[in-house]
């Protein structure tokens, strides 16, 4: 495969809505532990592409603390456990 075809194939509208998709399902399920175990993090998606032409969606947190835990707050871990469980 060339670069060129590469390039091309990652910024595939139908490629990128599918990783948007499952970014966006794992993202409510992230979002449905973090509710249910008391914590206020917003979970939201960010998709663009990379300067090297590969399409990315991506899962994050507004509370950092809540996904990795410190000594004041209790490790949720939303986002790691919902990409375990959401196919």
């Amino acid at each position: 495969m060339t670069p060129k075809m590469y390039k091309q194939i990652n910024r595939m509208p139908a490629l990128q809505q599918r990783g948007i998709a499952k970014a966006r399902r794992i993202a409510a399920t992230a979002q449905a532990i973090t509710n249910s175990e008391g914590g206020s993090a917003r979970i939201t998606v960010v998709s663009g592409i990379r300067p090297g032409g590969r399409a990315f969606a991506q899962v994050v947190s507004s509370s950092r603390d809540e996904e990795y835990g410190t000594e004041t707050t209790p490790r949720i871990r939303a986002i790691g456990r919902a990409s375990r469980a959401t196919k």
